[in-house]
């Protein structure tokens, strides 16, 4: 401070206080203190201290900011509250949920049937459940009706449809108690199959089949408020029209890419030699999705987190224990994989290793908070 005083009296700014000078036509000397207009400036030293005091009731970023400019004033004061309030646990711990990361759309298989989705959808008011498969080339849906969901019946289920249309190479399912049983691992390795867990409690990560369940359930929804209607008759009718039908992604028919031809409907139509040039429909289906994640993107304000391997984070909490739970686990834990958004942590206190998608971590600024 005492630089300060003498940079004023000679009109001489050294490099140590080029953080001052612009404001040198603000700034007067009381006494032995030093002010900006009618805010006090404060020392270096006690700069800490200022910000702890500031922080006492927890208040947010632009709060505390708010607060402080009423009273003092010292360079850089904004980017350390900023700091101070992105380093403090408990404000971590009822934050919001970062913006989510850039969407990274699946590459197109260079066929049909190899790579695949699955996902169970329901149970429905009748007690059955609906296995619903989507092919990622085709887009290609088969929809399997199942009374039970074992891990048996699953197994089961899957191999009558593979022996019919083929054995995939990989399979992407979440992570349900069929899919994750010894009996399926078992069956998987048995024909081959590479299957593909999606994180825990991110459907996100399941999307093609997820947005399939979404049209079902509207197809049902009217099955059941229409008299006199079989809802399995109109799921099957559903299926043969979502198949003959060009997706808005491929513009081709699902049972084209499947089949090589239109399957025959209700509706006449001119029966067509020949196969689209698949080399368009890759290029349709890039440009689709680019521009779609490109949308998604703007719309939800995606952001890359930051987050890496070796980073200190906690996790979203995914049920609540009551109205005043913390949005985000107090447990520290630390990212020990990264593979896209889906992070590998490890807890400090358990040791348990296991998944989350990124959109569900806050990183934690720990450490002392530097003083400039």
């Amino acid at each position: 401070m005492q630089n300060v005083f003498q940079s004023m009296d000679a009109g001489i700014w050294p490099d140590s206080l080029r953080d001052f000078k612009p404001f040198n036509t603000e700034l007067c000397k009381v006494g032995n203190m030093l002010l900006r207009g009618d805010k006090l400036v404060i020392p270096h030293s006690l700069r800490s201290k200022i910000l702890k005091v500031a922080h006492e009731s927890h208040p947010g970023i632009e709060i505390m900011k708010r607060r402080l400019r009423l009273k003092v004033w010292w360079p850089h004061l904004d980017k350390e509250v900023e700091k101070y309030v992105k380093q403090c646990k408990a404000c971590t711990l009822v934050s919001a949920l970062d913006p989510p990361m850039p969407i990274h759309s699946t590459i197109l298989p260079d066929r049909a049937w190899v790579d695949l989705a699955a996902d169970f959808l329901g149970p429905l008011p009748s007690g059955h459940s609906l296995l619903v498969i989507v092919d990622y080339f085709s887009r290609f849906t088969e929809i399997i009706v199942m009374k039970q969901t074992t891990a048996s019946l699953t197994v089961r289920a899957l191999h009558e449809t593979f022996c019919r249309f083929g054995f995939p190479e990989s399979l992407k399912t979440d992570n349900g108690p069929q899919f994750i049983s010894s009996e399926f691992q078992q069956f998987c390795s048995q024909f081959g199959i590479e299957h593909r867990k999606t994180t825990p409690y991110w459907p996100q990560a399941n999307g093609e089949v997820e947005r399939m369940n979404r049209t079902i359930v509207k197809r049902l929804k009217i099955s059941q408020e229409t008299d006199g209607s079989d809802w399995q008759w109109d799921l099957r009718m559903f299926a043969l029209m979502q198949n003959s039908t060009p997706h808005s992604t491929t513009g081709v028919a699902p049972s084209i890419l499947m089949f090589g031809r239109v399957l025959k409907d209700k509706i006449p139509g001119m029966i067509i030699k020949g196969n689209k040039i698949l080399e368009e429909i890759r290029d349709r289906d890039a440009e689709k999705k680019l521009k779609g994640a490109e949308y998604a993107d703007a719309k939800r304000s995606a952001n890359d987190s930051g987050i890496d391997v070796g980073n200190t984070v906690v996790a979203k909490r995914i049920q609540k224990d009551n109205k005043l739970s913390t949005n985000f686990h107090p447990d520290e834990l630390t990212v020990i994989g990264k593979t896209g958004s889906n992070v590998t942590l490890k807890s400090h206190d358990s040791g348990r290793v296991f998944h989350r998608n990124i959109s569900h971590l806050k990183k934690l600024r720990a450490g002392e908070l530097e003083i400039t």
